[in-house]
Protein backbone atom coordinates (compact mmCIF):
# COMPACT_ATOMS: atom_id res chain seq x y z
CA UNK A 1 0.00 0.00 0.00
CA UNK A 2 3.16 2.59 0.85
CA UNK A 3 4.07 1.65 -2.13
CA UNK A 4 1.82 2.43 -4.67
CA UNK A 5 1.05 5.85 -2.55
CA UNK A 6 5.01 6.55 -3.36
CA UNK A 7 4.92 5.25 -6.82
CA UNK A 8 1.85 7.71 -7.22
CA UNK A 9 3.05 10.94 -5.71
CA UNK A 10 6.55 10.11 -7.95
CA UNK A 11 3.62 10.39 -11.07
CA UNK A 12 2.44 13.19 -9.79
CA UNK A 13 4.75 15.38 -9.12
CA UNK A 14 6.94 14.38 -11.95
CA UNK A 15 3.57 15.47 -14.08
CA UNK A 16 2.97 18.69 -11.97
CA UNK A 17 6.94 19.52 -13.01
CA UNK A 18 6.71 18.89 -16.46
CA UNK A 19 3.36 21.43 -16.48
CA UNK A 20 5.05 24.04 -14.49
CA UNK A 21 7.77 23.95 -17.25
CA UNK A 22 5.95 24.30 -20.35
CA UNK A 23 6.41 27.01 -22.48
CA UNK A 24 4.40 30.20 -21.63
CA UNK A 25 3.96 33.70 -23.04
CA UNK A 26 4.54 36.87 -20.73
CA UNK A 27 3.97 40.24 -20.88
CA UNK A 28 3.54 42.02 -24.60
CA UNK A 29 5.39 45.87 -24.59
CA UNK A 30 4.41 48.27 -27.40
CA UNK A 31 7.51 50.37 -28.97
CA UNK A 32 5.52 51.92 -31.65
CA UNK A 33 2.82 55.01 -31.24
CA UNK A 34 -0.38 55.86 -32.93
CA UNK A 35 -0.40 56.50 -36.61
CA UNK A 36 2.86 54.47 -37.27
CA UNK A 37 3.07 50.65 -38.30
CA UNK A 38 3.13 48.11 -35.23
CA UNK A 39 6.04 47.03 -33.62
CA UNK A 40 5.52 44.90 -30.19
CA UNK A 41 7.13 42.01 -28.35
CA UNK A 42 5.61 39.65 -26.20
CA UNK A 43 8.11 37.85 -24.24
CA UNK A 44 8.36 33.60 -24.40
CA UNK A 45 8.71 31.90 -20.79
CA UNK A 46 10.25 28.39 -20.24
CA UNK A 47 11.64 27.96 -23.77
CA UNK A 48 13.64 25.82 -22.42
CA UNK A 49 16.04 24.08 -25.24
CA UNK A 50 13.26 24.39 -27.75
CA UNK A 51 14.96 26.54 -31.05
CA UNK A 52 13.61 29.47 -32.51
CA UNK A 53 12.42 27.09 -35.43
CA UNK A 54 10.90 24.70 -33.41
CA UNK A 55 8.49 27.36 -31.96
CA UNK A 56 5.63 28.85 -34.60
CA UNK A 57 3.07 31.73 -33.79
CA UNK A 58 0.87 33.67 -35.51
CA UNK A 59 -2.47 35.15 -35.49
CA UNK A 60 -5.08 33.01 -33.92
CA UNK A 61 -7.54 31.61 -36.58
CA UNK A 62 -11.25 32.67 -37.26
CA UNK A 63 -12.79 29.90 -34.97
CA UNK A 64 -10.81 30.68 -32.35
CA UNK A 65 -11.67 34.30 -32.08
CA UNK A 66 -15.48 32.85 -32.65
CA UNK A 67 -14.94 31.23 -29.55
CA UNK A 68 -13.11 33.49 -27.34
CA UNK A 69 -16.05 36.44 -28.29
CA UNK A 70 -13.26 38.99 -29.43
CA UNK A 71 -13.51 40.70 -32.71
CA UNK A 72 -11.37 40.29 -35.45
CA UNK A 73 -11.00 43.41 -37.22
CA UNK A 74 -9.45 43.72 -40.79
CA UNK A 75 -6.21 45.38 -39.52
CA UNK A 76 -4.99 41.77 -37.80
CA UNK A 77 -5.14 40.29 -41.41
CA UNK A 78 -1.87 42.49 -41.76
CA UNK A 79 -0.02 41.48 -38.42
CA UNK A 80 3.19 39.37 -38.58
CA UNK A 81 4.61 37.52 -36.19
CA UNK A 82 8.24 35.68 -35.82
CA UNK A 83 10.32 34.38 -33.12
CA UNK A 84 13.72 35.70 -31.99
CA UNK A 85 16.13 34.39 -29.44
CA UNK A 86 18.36 37.33 -28.08
CA UNK A 87 22.17 36.82 -26.75
CA UNK A 88 21.01 36.81 -23.41
CA UNK A 89 18.91 33.78 -23.89
CA UNK A 90 15.59 35.83 -24.25
CA UNK A 91 13.22 34.98 -26.44
CA UNK A 92 10.23 37.12 -28.03
CA UNK A 93 7.68 36.94 -30.39
CA UNK A 94 7.96 40.23 -32.51
CA UNK A 95 4.37 41.42 -33.62
CA UNK A 96 5.06 43.85 -36.54
CA UNK A 97 2.53 45.58 -39.29
CA UNK A 98 3.26 46.93 -42.69
CA UNK A 99 0.42 49.24 -41.72
CA UNK A 100 -0.06 52.17 -39.88
CA UNK A 101 -2.30 51.62 -36.07
CA UNK A 102 -5.07 53.97 -36.62
CA UNK A 103 -6.74 53.00 -33.72
CA UNK A 104 -5.47 53.76 -30.20
CA UNK A 105 -6.39 49.52 -28.51
CA UNK A 106 -5.84 46.27 -30.27
CA UNK A 107 -7.01 42.85 -29.29
CA UNK A 108 -5.92 39.63 -30.69
CA UNK A 109 -5.69 36.15 -30.37
CA UNK A 110 -2.09 35.04 -30.59
CA UNK A 111 -1.71 30.95 -31.34
CA UNK A 112 2.01 29.37 -30.67
CA UNK A 113 2.61 25.90 -31.48
CA UNK A 114 5.74 23.54 -30.54
CA UNK A 115 6.72 19.96 -30.68
CA UNK A 116 4.94 19.30 -27.25
CA UNK A 117 1.67 21.54 -27.14
CA UNK A 118 -0.03 24.38 -27.88
CA UNK A 119 -0.81 27.99 -26.29
CA UNK A 120 -3.19 30.20 -27.00
CA UNK A 121 -3.69 33.81 -25.69
CA UNK A 122 -5.69 37.26 -25.54
CA UNK A 123 -3.94 40.21 -25.99
CA UNK A 124 -4.59 44.09 -25.65
CA UNK A 125 -2.54 46.09 -26.75
CA UNK A 126 -2.45 50.21 -26.14
CA UNK A 127 -1.19 52.09 -28.60
CA UNK A 128 0.03 55.75 -27.30
CA UNK A 129 -0.29 58.92 -29.59
CA UNK A 130 3.64 59.84 -30.87
CA UNK A 131 5.62 62.18 -28.56
CA UNK A 132 5.67 66.44 -29.37
CA UNK A 133 9.06 66.30 -27.73
CA UNK A 134 10.21 70.11 -27.64
CA UNK A 135 7.19 71.12 -29.71
CA UNK A 136 5.21 71.30 -26.39
CA UNK A 137 3.93 74.12 -25.07
CA UNK A 138 5.84 75.57 -21.95
CA UNK A 139 3.35 75.75 -18.81
CA UNK A 140 1.40 78.66 -18.23
CA UNK A 141 2.59 80.70 -14.83
CA UNK A 142 0.01 82.85 -14.12
CA UNK A 143 1.31 86.44 -12.43
CA UNK A 144 -0.16 86.53 -8.73
CA UNK A 145 -0.10 90.18 -7.25
CA UNK A 146 -0.62 90.24 -3.45
CA UNK A 147 -3.72 91.00 -1.57
CA UNK A 148 -4.53 94.57 -1.07
CA UNK A 149 -6.23 95.87 1.82
CA UNK A 150 -9.62 97.10 0.72
CA UNK A 151 -9.58 101.01 0.77
CA UNK A 152 -12.49 103.18 2.00
CA UNK A 153 -12.60 107.18 0.71
CA UNK A 154 -14.63 109.06 3.01
CA UNK A 155 -17.59 109.27 0.74
CA UNK A 156 -18.03 105.07 1.04
CA UNK A 157 -17.13 105.11 5.20
CA UNK A 158 -20.15 104.21 6.93
CA UNK A 159 -22.05 107.32 8.75
CA UNK A 160 -22.25 107.58 12.35
CA UNK A 161 -24.92 109.17 13.92
CA UNK A 162 -24.12 110.63 16.85
CA UNK A 163 -26.84 110.71 19.75
CA UNK A 164 -26.92 113.43 22.05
Amino acid sequence: MVRKLAIAAFALSALSSGVAQALGLGEATVQSSLNQPLTAEIELVNIRDLEDNEILTGLADREEFVRAGVERVFFLSDLRFKVEMGQDGRAVIKVTSSKPVREPFINFLVEVNWPSGRLLREYALLIDPPAFGEERAAPVQLARTPAQPEQTSPANRPSQSVES
